[in-house]
């Protein structure tokens, strides 16, 4: 296969253009999976403080009676 240092110089130029589309491409799904990520993280963060508050606060008449219970219902 006979091939001119033009032919290759074209092609390379193609690929160079094709590569620059995929990296558009990978850029923008990239960016819209970070942001997604960083929503994520938020609620999971706003999630654990709300597990937190409800934990630290007074038990409640059925947790304390059940905590009271526990050595009975272990056999």
């Amino acid at each position: 296969m006979d091939t001119s240092l033009i032919e290759v110089l074209n092609r390379l130029g193609e690929i160079e253009r094709e590569l620059s589309e995929i990296k558009l491409r990978l850029g923008a799904v990239l960016a819209v999976n970070h942001e997604e990520v960083e929503g994520a993280v938020r609620d999971f963060l706003a999630m654990g403080e709300e597990v937190s508050r409800r934990w630290a606060e007074a038990p409640s008449v059925l947790d304390e009676f059940r905590k009271s219970r526990r050595h009975e219902s272990r056999f």
